[in-house]
């Protein structure tokens, strides 16, 4: 497998760069001189692509009648601090799957995966607190991370947890309380009550921890 990286920019419209750029001012450093902004497309492909199909790879990801804001190097260089987000690895989004198959049905079927990532420059120096502030700002943490460095590939190592049983049947709700506090699910008194409820006396059986999730 291979992985490449192509970038657009900007990441995100100039209305939302302003928006994000006043929001940044006032909640995280009145320094922040400005933001720049650009869209990475990481791309996984298991063989080589010839120089026809890397142009049509790129005609179709430009999706704009300026090529000049499209290109195999980033577009963001110079002072600042550079920033990264942009989805979990352990899933495939939406976006994904829809690139990845109009790919496939354009000829590219050396293309496995796709998925897109955004890229702030921000003029100024932050603290690593103030990098945080920034980065809750800019991605939904249940489906996004930040990127420290550059994708090189999408597999995170990670083995999923083997699916078990809570035993509600033998334990009651005392067994649904442990789990909560173990996977943070947040359940409170209304759905502690009615998932005891729900499993002890009308399914009869005791979920697994996926069905809790």
């Amino acid at each position: 497998m291979t992985f490449l990286h192509v970038y657009r920019t900007p990441g995100i419209s100039n209305a939302k760069k302003y928006a994000l750029l006043h929001e940044a001012q006032q909640h995280i450093s009145p320094s922040i001189g400005n933001i720049e902004t650009e869209a990475c497309y990481n791309i996984q492909i298991d063989s080589p692509l010839s120089a026809e199909q890397q142009d049509r790879l790129s005609w179709l990801l430009r999706e704009t009648f300026e090529p000049h804001q499209f290109a195999k190097q980033s577009f963001l260089t110079g002072n600042g601090t550079l920033l990264e987000v942009g989805p979990r690895m352990n899933f495939t989004t939406a976006w994904s799957t829809n690139a990845t198959a109009i790919c496939q049905a354009c000829g590219l079927s050396q293309v496995k995966r796709i998925e897109r990532s955004f890229r702030y420059l921000l003029k100024a120096d932050l603290s690593y607190a103030q990098k945080d502030a920034f980065l809750a700002l800019v991605h939904d943490r249940m489906t996004e991370c930040p990127y420290p460095e550059p994708l090189t590939t999408f597999e995170t190592g990670i083995q999923p947890e083997s699916v078990f049983s809570i035993p509600i049947l033998e334990e009651g709700r005392f067994a649904l309380e442990r789990i909560n506090k173990k996977m943070g699910l947040s359940f409170d008194d209304w759905d502690l009550n009615y998932y005891t409820d729900l499993f002890l006396n009308k399914i009869k059986r005791n979920p697994t921890n996926v069905e809790c999730f």
